[in-house]
């Protein structure tokens, strides 16, 4: 019953360390484009890079390689550190504060973070097939050779680029959920119909108060996995885990049976429509394919359970996104949550991230409901 993690070594195995010449970069290298993938010094004199600009290129490409990817590795995956959320000192709803805590959660879920979870928006790449095409297939895609890219690793930001340029599956920190429940919600038996690739877990059961928690995820190692870790870091609290979708949870009668009107809290970040494409052919987004179908069936299904499970004058809670300009997915969902739940307040979740980034400013919101 081991929860499997990647060690630094391990990591740096995924990826190729052989030495070439500058003359060797140029003429081996090639540019990825949607359609066609094309020679490094083609490319170069179409462009008009200067030969300073290729020397960014071949220092960051291929001499920093494995700095990179050390500090990359020590930055978001280094799980070597005491990750007991009872020890801070500065509770805060920032997603970026206490950042560290999200390390475990990364180290665990490496690959669907970085590589299998794709997104919806055009032309944005997971994080971990970049650099793989990079680092290991002298592929480049054609967002790093642009002058704002080239100008920011002049400028020693070559991190920020990556990050900003390519698709990471979000995740909550634990200690933002931490937070929420020891200054913000009341009770000691919780509820998340989304496992939050265990960082919910994680979260609640780092507060004493809470004695129960229960959640539900299509995935199944995010299941096995959160199994696995509560009982690791949490063996006297009460752990229930369903693999299921939220949306029929409602017609399990073993789980009815034992939590109707149950839970003092209830809650979770759902998925923000398309913003984030999960593996598995059960995901809501695969499974309801239009928006509207997706609010009728996925969202308004699970609000429902919300309201058969949760203790009258108890208190749901969750995340949801504006990041579709051409959605309003707050009101909408707000809308049907209204039908069923009375709308209490909400906070803002706020994050850092790079400015040049579209993608990445979420205009995230919790919204507090109470069960009449």
């Amino acid at each position: 019953m081991t929860i499997e993690t990647i060690s630094k070594n391990e990591w740096l195995k995924l990826f190729k360390f052989k030495n070439i010449s500058y003359n060797t970069f140029l003429n081996t290298y090639k540019v990825k484009y949607s359609q066609s993938n094309k020679l490094l010094k083609n490319i170069s004199k179409e462009k008009k890079l200067k030969k300073d600009d290729l020397e960014t290129l071949y220092f960051y490409f291929v001499i920093n390689k494995k700095t990179y990817l050390e500090n990359f590795f020590e930055k978001s995956l280094n799980i070597d550190y005491d990750y007991d959320l009872t020890k801070i000192k500065n509770l805060s709803l920032n997603n970026a504060v206490n950042s560290r805590y999200k390390n475990l959660i990364r180290n665990i879920y490496y690959k669907d973070l970085l590589f299998y979870t794709q997104t919806n928006i055009k032309g944005l790449r997971p994080f971990l097939e970049v650099i793989i095409d990079l680092f290991n297939n002298k592929l480049i895609d054609y967002k790093l050779i642009t002058p704002c890219a080239i100008s920011m690793m002049k400028k020693n930001i070559f991190s920020s680029i990556l990050s900003g340029f390519y698709f990471r599956s979000s995740i909550l920190n634990p200690s933002v959920i931490y937070t929420l429940s020891k200054k913000y919600l009341k009770g000691s038996k919780v509820f998340t119909p989304t496992l939050g690739w265990s960082s919910y877990m994680y979260g609640f059961l780092s507060d004493s108060k809470i004695t129960h928690y229960v959640g539900t995820d299509v995935l199944k190692n995010v299941c096995s996995n959160t199994k696995k870790l509560s009982k690791k870091m949490f063996p006297d609290k009460t752990v229930d885990i369903y693999c299921s979708q939220s949306e029929l949870l409602d017609k399990n009668k073993i789980f009815m049976s034992k939590y109707r009107n149950f839970f003092d809290i209830i809650f979770f970040s759902p998925p923000y429509y398309k913003l984030e494409l999960y593996r598995g052919a059960k995901q809501s987004t695969v499974l309801y394919d239009s928006y509207d179908i997706w609010l009728e069936k996925y969202w308004e299904e699970t609000i429902k359970l919300c309201k058969k499970v949760l203790k009258k004058n108890s208190t749901l809670v969750y995340i949801i996104s504006g990041y579709d300009k051409n959605k309003d997915m707050n009101k909408d969902m707000n809308n049907i949550t209204k039908k069923y739940f009375k709308y209490k307040k909400k906070y803002y979740l706020n994050n850092t991230n790079v400015n040049f980034t579209d993608h990445k400013k979420a205009n995230e919101v919790i919204y507090i409901f109470n069960k009449v």
